[in-house]
């Protein structure tokens, strides 16, 4: 219980976004649900695609994101790919940063207008790495290292990758920045059949038939690693808010089904708006 009578509590909101891939548009439809019912994280963080959608609400660019993502196609999707076949990831990134740079105003962290950090994992060490200074976009990108994906990048010195390997869902970086009630969006986490509590992917056994692809064996591969990471940094570190959008038909590069993926996200948060009543 929050609140024990109709005054509001005023707390420091802090909203934990993780990674995804193309699952996160649906961060965009979370934030939208938060927004109509008052509340305007002050503190967000971000793994992977949840540190895109993280930036834009730090930076108030959110509008601009939206309707870039909702905008794309499959074929614009592709044409995002810039194929690398020497380094460490199918892609290299670059293009995709340059389409983003050019509908996000890149911004020093430090003058954002609320909180904002990335998580990224040293590729050599294997430490999290928490980005809060310098390029926005540098951090969205150095947060967004897909292993077999996209290339790692170099930051600060450091060769990066993806911050799902090791914390997919930032909320001890959003408490760290000084959150008291933390939400956090969890996009890997199996959702279960109400029947017979089993995860629905072993529901889908006529799918074994056929062999998967190199897209689909990473796809199922990173949902299986960070489902696991997910279960203990949940239980040694949980939020207060947890949400669960139902996502399990999407693939890792179903980017251009933005419009699904931020309904889906919209309904999940709505669903539980009510929790919230009495924060401020």
């Amino acid at each position: 219980m929050i609140a024990t009578d109709k005054t509001a509590i005023s707390l420091r909101i802090g909203l934990a976004l993780g990674s995804g891939s193309a699952r996160g548009w649906s961060h965009i439809g979370v934030l939208r649900a938060l927004y109509e019912h008052g509340i305007t994280p002050a503190i967000i963080t971000g793994s992977s695609t949840g540190s895109l959608v993280a930036a834009a609400h730090a930076s108030e660019q959110l509008d601009a994101l939206e309707t870039w993502a909702r905008d794309l196609t499959k074929m614009d999707v592709w044409r995002l790919v810039d194929a690398n076949f020497r380094g460490g990831g199918f892609m290299r990134g670059n293009r995709l940063m340059r389409a983003v740079g050019e509908h996000l105003e890149d911004r020093p962290i430090e003058s954002l207008a609320r909180k904002f950090g990335a998580v990224a994992v040293d590729l050599y060490s294997g430490k999290e790495v928490w980005i809060q200074s310098g390029s926005m976009l540098d951090a969205v990108r150095a947060s967004s290292g897909l292993p077999g994906l996209f290339t790692p990048t170099l930051h600060g010195g450091r060769w990066l990758i993806d911050g799902g390997v090791v914390n997919p869902v930032p909320v001890s970086l959003c408490r760290a920045l000084g959150a008291d009630y933390v939400i956090a969006v969890n996009l890997n986490r199996p959702q279960m059949n109400d029947d017979e509590h089993q995860p629905l992917v072993e529901q889908n056994s006529g799918q074994q038939n056929n062999e998967p692809g190199v897209i689909d064996v990473m796809n199922m591969t990173i949902g299986i690693m960070q489902r696991q990471i997910d279960q203990g940094r949940m239980h040694s570190d949980p939020p207060d808010l947890l949400i669960n959008p139902h996502l399990d038909d999407f693939q890792l590069m179903d980017f251009h089904r933005a419009a699904e993926a931020i309904e889906v996200g919209h309904k999940a948060m709505s669903q539980v708006a009510d929790q919230l009543t009495g924060i401020s």
